[in-house]
């Protein structure tokens, strides 16, 4: 099981998207951080996952 902890910039770099559709996601759906370090929230590869599926599920009903 992977222990990576991603910041929402570092998540937005790895999912190519704007951080602040990133950021969007997280307050939307109240998403909360695992772990924070002073005022950086980190999150899970569980947590990244959730967010990918959540950006592709919005890429196809912008086509749709």
């Amino acid at each position: 099981m992977s222990r990576e902890r991603l910041t929402i910039g570092q998540i937005a770099d790895k999912l190519q998207e704007p951080p602040a559709c990133i950021a969007y996601f997280v307050s939307k759906y109240r998403l909360k951080p695992v772990e924070r370090v002073g005022i950086m929230r980190l999150f899970s590869e569980e947590r990244v996952k959730a967010i990918k599926t959540w950006l592709y599920g919005m890429q196809i009903r912008k086509i749709l």
